[in-house]
């Protein structure tokens, strides 16, 4: 009875580590279109509106949105209040948020490299920077659609084949 029991957990255990896996990589994709979304609003502000980098920042801070509103406004505030550049007080409240995030480095390198990418003065330069980022992010987002359904499948088989395996040595 132990035994069939302790079989049935270690199958619902590796199923289970198979999800949450297949989760990471639903989370990586759900992050990158709110990047995507974010620069798009960010191009919005900037080409049609004519505001700053601070100031739409300081916008999308208000419309709030994890993980990043919090750090949005903290970049506004250090800034605009305490003066200091925005580059560094980007890497820096950026960084932070990109520690706990499930994306690769060059994912991440494209939202940490943002201001190095800018034209700080010129609204054209900043336009054609997101434009830029925006073909980046889109080329990251439509590769892992295309594999997502299938590494799913693998993936949740193997942890399900994995579970048999360890059963099957229990017993």
């Amino acid at each position: 009875m132990f035994r069939l029991t302790g079989c049935i957990l270690a199958v619902i255990g590796c199923a289970g580590f198979a999800w949450n896996i297949c989760l990471d990589g639903a989370r990586r994709l759900m992050l990158l279109k709110r990047i995507k979304s974010i620069y798009e609003t960010m191009k919005y502000y900037i080409s049609y509106q004519k505001a700053t980098i601070p100031e739409t920042l300081c916008r999308l801070a208000e419309k709030g949105g994890e993980p990043f509103g919090e750090a949005f406004a903290e970049i506004d505030v250090r800034v605009c209040e305490k003066g200091e550049a925005f580059p560094a007080a980007w890497q820096s409240c950026m960084g932070k948020v990109m520690e706990d995030l499930p994306l690769t480095k060059t994912e991440k390198k494209l939202i940490m490299d943002f201001p190095a990418s800018l034209g700080f003065m010129e609204e054209n330069a900043q336009a054609g920077a997101l434009d830029e980022l925006l073909r980046e992010i889109n080329l990251h987002i439509e590769e892992i659609e295309k594999e997502h359904k299938s590494k799913n499948k693998m993936i949740m088989s193997l942890g399900v084949a994995a579970g048999v395996l360890i059963s099957i040595l229990l017993l």
